[in-house]
């Protein structure tokens, strides 16, 4: 479970908060944006074949006899005893709601170049559960032999406290993500045309993950990052406006402490600092914008984001299979929005305050090892 919620953290908090377009700011011009992104009740995920799951699908774990072995020596002989195949399952359940506030600021260094600084303020919450469904034969037998009639939840919380975890809860927090700066270059601009390049690096301000709190989720993937964007912006039709965007994101080698569960284990005292590489990130997508009555705009797009597979290496020699496993990722969205601008007011003479208003909503299509989430945002964009 824990590297499940890395890969939620990995694609809900550290890819790209801003919806882009080639346009730059005018020299000496600077923006400030604010862009709350809030995702509620996510309880799915696409698994490594894209199809639909609980987040926690794959710890429904049966008690049979070589369960019960590692579980309680002494419950195996008892179930053997009783002729018992199985004595139930254990069916967790997880939750998980964010809020993301993306802040920037950006400062139009001349009419073709911008820098810019993201600050990005994270709010999550997970809710856990764990309940067992004992087998009908069970019920029987714990009627027969009271030694069976074991609250198996509370055994299992036990036994992960007993391996250094911490207990079973929910969890909520509130702190600062992973910091971007960057620039903002368009090289490139007609009446039909215009092309435009970013680059930055995103910096591991973030809280990292803890490997003893099964429920916790880091608020950006622990490592620095190194980005490149291209965007086109297509505007040879009159009020419409066409761009394509897409991005290479360079994760560099880190060091991640991390427990290393063996084949089999749920809950593991194996504990190192590994030293880590996660998959480099490529992001594309399709946006289209029909202005209308001048101040307003509806718009929709496609997103597409796949990641590579993660690298792990032990110094003392644990098998880091199971770390690396279906740690590929891929997911497709679809946002639709409208928006509306104070500018062309301004430009006019009858309004003071230059701003820009979106509401976007966005929506999964498939995936691969990522949680289904939807999103909504409301971006405001003021000018000075």
């Amino acid at each position: 479970m824990k590297k499940l919620l890395m890969f939620i953290a990995g694609l809900v908090f550290v890819t790209p908060v801003w919806a882009e377009n080639t346009l730059t700011l005018p020299q000496g011009r600077l923006r400030a944006r604010l862009k709350p992104i809030y995702a509620s009740n996510i309880k799915q995920r696409y698994d490594h074949d894209r199809s639909k799951i609980s987040l926690v699908s794959d710890f429904e774990k049966a008690l049979d006899v070589e369960a019960a072995k590692q579980f309680n020596p002494q419950l195996a002989l008892l179930m053997r005893g009783h002729g018992l195949l199985s004595m139930g399952t254990f069916i967790p359940s997880l939750s998980l709601s964010t809020l993301v506030l993306g802040t920037a600021m950006e400062y139009g260094v001349t009419d073709n170049l911008t820098f810019g600084v993201t600050v990005p303020i994270v709010t999550a919450n997970t809710k856990f559960g764990l309940h067992f469904a004992k087998t009908d034969e069970a019920l029987q037998a714990e009627q027969l032999d009271p030694r069976l009639a074991l609250d198996f939840a509370h055994l299992a919380e036990k036994k992960a406290i007993a391996q250094g975890y911490r207990p079973f809860e929910n969890w909520n927090k509130t702190g600062l993500g992973d910091i971007e700066a960057g620039f903002k270059y368009r090289f490139l601009r007609t009446n039909a045309l215009a092309m435009t390049t970013k680059a930055g690096v995103r910096l591991p301000t973030g809280r990292a993950d803890d490997p003893d709190h099964l429920t916790d989720i880091g608020f950006g993937d622990g490592q620095t990052d190194l980005g490149t964007t291209l965007l086109i912006d297509y505007l040879g039709i009159p009020h419409l406006l066409i761009n394509a965007l897409a991005k290479y994101t360079l994760q560099l080698p880190d060091k991640q402490l991390m427990r290393i569960p063996e084949k089999g284990e749920l809950f593991t005292k194996n504990r190192e600092e590994l030293d880590r590489n996660l998959g480099n990130q490529w992001d594309a997508s399709l946006y289209t914008e029909y202005q209308f009555l001048s101040l307003f705009n509806i718009n929709a797009a496609y997103n597409y984001v796949v990641k590579e597979a993660d690298r792990y290496h032990s110094n003392s020699g644990l098998n880091t299979d199971r770390l690396e496993l279906h740690s590929k990722m891929m997911k497709q969205t679809a946002d639709m929005g409208i928006g509306f601008s104070t500018v062309p007011w301004v430009q006019q003479g009858a309004f003071t305050i230059p701003m820009d208003v979106s509401l976007t909503a966005s929506w999964p299509i498939t995936g691969q090892n990522v949680a289904r989430a939807q999103t909504v945002d409301l971006e405001y964009k003021l000018y000075f």
